[in-house]
């Protein structure tokens, strides 16, 4: 609704102009002196203006004086109304003043109705005008921002395709080679009579393909984590010392297992050991890990060092090695995804390219920084920096199974239910379980499980695929729940990513082990509910 303001210091004007103004459409507010007008100004906006001259304390024109100097009725049409002065200087006085108009008493009324509605309309148009130049402002701002956005958006499309495509094939390479030698292996030993010498080095080539294979799995998991904003650090308290010297031992093996008989590694911690620290100690874990292996594949001769050094706000941890070193330019380039060094002939070409982005990823997550220094020939220094975290930042660290020893399970009286629709897993977790005394039963779908476990609830815990047609194992597991809500029923899966697990979680499994299925993990999961 449009507002004009009515200025006179006698009522009975202001409510013939009412009178005469009135309209569904138009709000007339009134003021009965100068002082009063400039108040109400700040107040609301107005259409139009007609103002008094005469008045006590400030006339009309000082009034429009004063409403000139404000930005917000620099413009506002004001019409001069006036019984007394009707001379034409007084006129021109009034439009100096910065009115539109000078009408005097008595007016005509349809003189003045004429006025009004041309400055109203002027003030639509205006309005009007005033929308569409905002309107097609923000136009212009938003298709000079849309197209920066598709600009940016092909050139990481781009980007992305050729990374993608270099990324599929530097993965056909890596999954095929430790495939081929599990499954040539693993061939070798089934169908040719083998020594025992042979044997055990057929299978630990196998094992190592699996390791390698496993990996290179978890890497492609942790960057589409990654990529889905679910890659999280679960922070607690953890004995630095205990950590690093459980890496020591493992990385002492792996130098003797890859016959690197001149490497020496050595392990370099403070006097006074951290056993406080608050970080993610498999995250860590895997960082240094990533690490140390890099240290071994580039280095044929010499020494591994690695350790922390403790600092005002923090730790500074290191893994230095004497190996082939990298050129200066190169540093930056290392920690992108997908990016390995090109030079065959220097750097061994086994490997994602994934690790070291990952690495980075997690000393980010854990509000830390890491660098790198080296030198062609002469090896190469990575640390990574921690700082301090208060015991508030912890969070809840994802159950940690204990390791059992095997020698003491004894599940002789407990039966499982085992759900799953491809006959070797199910021969796999029959032989994981052979020496529990367990006794199992297979279900090959979820309707067999429902029909077996209705003619015999004999069963103590039931292990079901997730991976079989989705309304097959969902409806068994409501089914299952229905016929014993205490039923304890545990999902495993191919599905690693952060949202399955909490999807299943949601729904009610009792736990969940994903593949590939390892036995210590299995008997760790299966434990609490069967002994």
């Amino acid at each position: 609704m449009k507002k004009v303001l009515v200025v006179d210091d006698r009522l009975e004007n202001i409510i013939a102009l009412e009178i005469l103004l009135k309209k569904s459409d138009l709000s007339i507010i009134r003021a009965t002196s100068g002082n009063e007008a400039l108040a109400l100004t700040l107040e609301h906006e107005f259409a139009l203006a007609l103002i008094d001259v005469q008045m006590p304390d400030m006339d009309g024109f000082e009034t429009v004086k004063l409403m000139r100097k404000v930005e917000r009725t620099r413009h506002l049409p004001i019409i001069f109304l006036s019984a007394i002065y009707s001379e034409d200087h007084y006129k021109i006085q009034g439009i100096e003043a910065g009115a539109v108009d000078f009408i005097t008493k008595p007016f005509q009324p349809r003189i003045l109705l004429g006025k009004v509605k041309i400055f109203l309309e002027l003030y639509e148009n205006k309005k009007k005008l005033e929308k569409e130049i905002e309107h097609r402002i923000r136009t212009e701002a938003f298709l000079r921002e849309t197209e920066t956005r598709l600009l940016e958006a092909k050139k990481k499309a781009e980007e992305s395709d050729m990374l993608k495509t270099a990324f599929l094939a530097n993965m056909s390479h890596e999954i095929r080679t430790p495939l081929t030698l599990l499954l040539g292996f693993a061939g070798l030993l089934a169908d040719s009579p083998c020594d025992e010498a042979t044997k055990k080095k057929y299978s630990t080539i196998i094992h190592k393909s699996s390791d390698s294979l496993t990996n290179i799995i978890n890497d492609i998991l942790d960057v589409a984590k990654i990529e889905s904003g679910q890659f999280n650090v679960n922070t607690k308290k953890t004995d630095i010392n205990i950590l690093l010297n459980e890496l020591y031992v493992s990385f002492q093996a792996i130098l003797k297992g890859n016959e690197k008989t001149q490497v020496t590694l050595k392990l370099m911690v403070p006097a006074e050991p951290v056993k406080d620290f608050i970080t993610d100690e498999n995250r860590i874990k895997q960082v240094l890990t990533n690490l140390l292996n890099n240290a071994i594949k580039f280095t044929e001769a010499g020494s591994i060092e690695f350790g922390y050094r403790t600092l005002k706000n923090g730790l500074r941890f290191f893994v230095k090695d004497t190996g082939v070193g990298l050129p200066a330019e190169k540093y930056d380039l290392i920690f992108e995804r997908f990016q390995k060094l090109d030079n065959p002939n220097i750097y061994n070409s086994s490997g994602a390219g994934l690790g070291l982005s990952i690495a980075k990823k997690i000393i980010e997550l854990l509000n830390g920084t890491i660098h790198v220094t080296s030198q062609v020939n002469s090896g190469s220094e990575f640390t990574f920096y921690l700082p301090y975290l208060s015991s508030n930042e912890l969070k809840s660290p994802n159950l940690r199974l204990e390791p059992l020893n095997r020698g003491k399970i004894n599940w002789t009286s407990k039966n499982i239910l085992i759900v799953e629709d491809d006959s070797p897993t199910y021969q796999l977790l029959e032989s994981m379980l052979a020496n529990t005394g367990v006794k199992l039963n297979w279900a090959k779908n979820g309707k067999e499980a429902v029909e077996i476990y209705l003619k015999d609830q004999c069963y103590n815990l039931v292990l079901m695929d997730i991976n079989m047609p989705a309304v097959t194992w969902v409806e068994a597991f409501i089914e299952l729940r229905k016929i014993n809500v205490k039923l304890p029923i545990i999902a495993h899966t191919a599905h690693a990513m952060v949202d399955e697990k909490q999807h299943l979680e949601s729904i009610g499994f009792d736990g969940l082990i994903t593949k590939p299925i390892v036995m210590e993990e299995l008997l760790s999961l299966l434990n609490p509910f069967l002994s």
